[in-house]
């Protein structure tokens, strides 16, 4: 395990990371907390435009709100996960009742917002799934 957060954001920076939330300020929030680790962040407002943005720019990594307009992000990550299988999720929600439901379809799954000790963990994980470690 790999305790220094420096050394930890130096070995993940360079993978793509989406993040999908539909309330403005949250997602707003969120991106420019995800950019102290990753060097690419991209957002989408909902499940479909982050199916379209994911299509076009093959994100490593997704952080995804659950309940969400016009496609949710159950059926967002169904639908990635049959374009590539290897994309690493974390599902974030509100709701309590949600995270039981939400568990087989992501790798990580948090209430939101994400702290800073949870994405220490969320780093962690994605070490060792993208087998980064030096």
């Amino acid at each position: 395990m790999i305790k220094d957060i420096k050394v930890l954001k130096e070995m993940v920076n360079e993978l793509k990371i989406l993040y999908v939330e539909d309330e403005d300020e949250m997602r707003m929030g969120s991106e420019l907390f995800l950019k102290k680790f990753f060097n690419f962040v991209e957002t989408a407002k909902d499940g479909k435009d982050g199916l379209e943005k994911f299509q076009k720019n093959r994100h490593n990594i997704i952080f995804t709100d659950v309940m969400m307009p016009r496609m949710d992000g159950e059926e967002m990550i169904e639908k990635i996960k049959e374009i590539d299988d290897d994309v690493f999720c974390v599902t974030l929600t509100a709701s309590e009742v949600r995270l039981e439901d939400i568990k087989e379809m992501c790798d990580l799954y948090y209430r939101k917002p994400i702290s800073y000790d949870d994405m220490n963990t969320v780093l962690q994980e994605i070490v060792k799934k993208f087998n980064l470690s030096k």
